[in-house]
């Protein structure tokens, strides 16, 4: 499906989201919607979907004016978009919330949309159980069963908005994978992010906005120093790290175990000294908050040990 918006404006008070924005996506397409936030990327695919309004312009869809009051109005037009959260339900099972939106007889047909969902699973890959809940899911596996009912709904413009936050690299291999596999079935895709990386290894083409307005568009294969120039309208370069003498040890954690009745982490060893600055990488809720609350004496040890300053 080719998607056009011409012309769009949106403002938030004083505040200029979008500022007269054309863009084409054709069918069979992976755009990437590149840009640092607060560009109006979001706000531009929230107007495309249906979550907002434009305050001017139009959105032709194949070639036809249409006009969306709601995401609902912009499913049965074709166009679906997945959130950076997925817009799910937690305590349902994954077929409850993949029949959602479908019709108001929530329950009713469930056999049939339980052969579908499998169907849909089955044509990407996807491992999902449709008698599951959607709280036992990762942020990968929620992406998925929002891709599976978009489809189902009907969709064949979809828009994911920062996919890759979140996600594992293999998660997002998979991602990757069923996106390409979309656009060769000739549906169209509008990847929005501010990561270069994603955005040359997937897309076939880039728009980059900036302070609201579209500053420029390119297509593959991509330069990354001029996508730069585009987001920031200047070159950037990256500072070299100032070499910095680390003092004695301040913390120091010896096999710790910590945990909160839900989850452990642990057992960790670390030494962090002065002038030391140390980064917790991770999927959130892999630990890190609770390690920040042991540091913090909010939270006390399991097992092991914490000096600060050589005192326990």
């Amino acid at each position: 499906m080719q998607v056009q918006l011409q012309h769009i404006h949106k403002r938030f008070g004083l505040v200029q989201a979008n500022r007269d924005i054309s863009l084409t996506v054709e069918g069979g397409m992976i755009l990437g919607l590149l840009g640092e936030n607060g560009a109006g990327k979001s706000t531009l695919m929230k107007v495309l979907s249906g979550f907002i309004t434009a305050d001017s312009g139009q959105i032709l869809l194949d070639g036809r004016a249409t006009h969306f009051t709601s995401p609902a109005d912009a499913l049965r037009a074709g166009v679906g978009m997945l959130h950076q959260d997925p817009l799910d339900f937690p305590p349902l099972r994954l077929l409850e919330n993949f029949i959602l939106g479908r019709d108001s007889q929530l329950g009713q047909r469930q056999a049939e949309a339980e052969r579908d969902f499998r169907a849909l699973c089955q044509q990407f890959g996807f491992d999902l159980d449709p008698q599951a809940f959607v709280s036992d899911l990762s942020v990968g596996e929620r992406q998925q069963l929002e891709i599976v009912r978009l489809l189902w709904l009907g969709a064949r413009t979809l828009i994911l908005d920062e996919p890759t936050t979140g996600i594992s690299a293999p998660q997002k291999v998979k991602l990757f994978a069923t996106l390409r596999q979309l656009a060769a079935e000739g549906k169209s895709v509008i990847f929005v992010s501010h990561k270069l990386e994603d955005v040359e290894a997937l897309c076939h083409r880039v728009a980059v906005l900036r302070q609201g307005a579209l500053v420029g568009e390119t297509a593959a294969p991509f330069s990354a120093a001029h996508l730069i120039q585009l987001m920031f309208g200047q070159e950037i370069t990256v500072p070299e790290r100032p070499s910095v003498p680390l003092g004695q040890p301040l913390l120091e954690l010896r096999q710790l175990l910590v945990g909160d009745g839900r989850m452990q982490m642990g057992p960790l060893d670390l030494t962090i000294a002065a002038g030391e600055v140390i980064g917790l990488a991770g999927l959130e809720g892999s630990g890190q908050q609770l390690l920040m609350q042991a540091c913090a004496g909010l939270l006390a040890p399991q097992a092991g040990r914490l000096w600060w300053r050589g005192c326990s």
